[in-house]
């Protein structure tokens, strides 16, 4: 189960950093702004839930 949980985990991340960079390079076009700033703020949301993944990974043994 806690190898399920680090891939997991691993996954959320490597997303998150992806949808945070795709907000980051997009977010001065004028036509969608707000959504990329939403895009930003899910993204570090989800690192937040891959960190909380890989911390409940670690410590089921």
């Amino acid at each position: 189960m806690n190898t399920l949980l680090a891939i997991y985990a691993a996954v959320i991340f490597i997303a998150g950093v992806i949808f945070f960079t795709i907000g980051e390079l997009n977010k001065n076009k004028e036509d969608e702004s707000e959504t990329f700033k939403w895009m930003r703020v899910l993204a570090i949301i989800g690192i937040i839930l891959a960190i909380a993944c890989a911390i409940a990974a670690r410590n089921m043994a």
